[in-house]
């Protein structure tokens, strides 16, 4: 009797176990079909024609020189931005010339700029080799020196060294055109003139003659910017000492010396 008592409990607890699990099951769709509302479908993807390839990047604008130079020459530019490439006729044909050169006004007035400011930098500048910073040959001359001189020489000779290099990088480029016109020019023929070894002369001894005036003054100031080298690391040398071996009052020292021995 036992025995069958709890048969019916075991069959009892079957029986009302079978909706649970009936409901669970039918719940999983209604969970799965609730995480889709959440869910918001992906969108479609639609076919994307596939990119080109990227065209070669022009050359960039070569950047004007900072400063009254770089004003100068962009100047300069502007003024001949729409000249077309120069030809000159030659033996074998028509003889082109490089397309750094636009003709000689453009030259001219580059050469002119560079003029303008390598003037400016001597005048600017020349200071410095003035003082005589390398020949100091003792403590009391490295002394009267001023710090707030001495400051600011160094910073106006650090100054000079960007336009220096500035100037230089401008001179070259142009000095190059130049020779390169002048080489092509010796490869021109004039068959139509009859004066035309002396044209030809005429025209490279004008370049020659264009690049000669500006070339006297870089010399110059190729020399003023080996003795501003030559200044400035006497200068670091002499703060080096003076923060060394000077007095904040130099007449403090003087008074110390006047003082008699006890």
């Amino acid at each position: 009797m036992t025995r069958i008592s709890k048969r019916g409990r075991v069959k009892s607890s079957a029986l009302w176990a079978v909706p649970l699990i009936v409901a669970g099951l039918l719940c999983l769709p209604a969970l799965g079909w609730a995480k889709e509302r959440r869910e918001p479908p992906p969108a479609p993807t639609t076919g994307q024609p596939a990119s080109p390839d990227p065209a070669p990047a022009a050359a960039p604008a070569r950047e004007p020189t900072g400063g009254a130079l770089g004003t100068a020459l962009a100047s300069c530019d502007k003024a001949s931005e729409s000249s077309e490439p120069l030809t000159l006729p030659g033996a074998k044909g028509e003889v082109k010339l490089d397309r750094c050169y636009r003709g000689r006004d453009h030259l001219v007035c580059s050469f002119n700029a560079l003029l303008n400011e390598a003037k400016s930098l001597i005048e600017d500048y020349g200071k410095i080799v003035e003082a005589r910073y390398p020949d100091v040959s003792n403590v009391d001359g490295i002394c009267g020196i001023k710090p707030d001189n001495l400051a600011t020489d160094l910073q106006n000779a650090t100054d000079f060294t960007g336009r220096f290099k500035a100037l230089k990088a401008e001179y070259d480029a142009r000095i190059n055109c130049a020779s390169k016109i002048g080489q092509s020019l010796r490869d021109v023929t004039l068959p139509d003139m009859a004066q035309a070894p002396g044209i030809l002369k005429s025209m490279i001894d004008s370049i020659e003659g264009d690049v000669k005036g500006v070339s006297v003054i870089q010399a110059k100031v190729v020399e003023l910017a080996e003795k501003i080298d030559t200044s400035q690391k006497a200068m670091v040398t002499l703060r080096k000492i003076h923060r060394t071996m000077c007095l904040k009052d130099q007449r403090a020292l003087s008074q110390s010396e006047g003082r008699p021995n006890r």
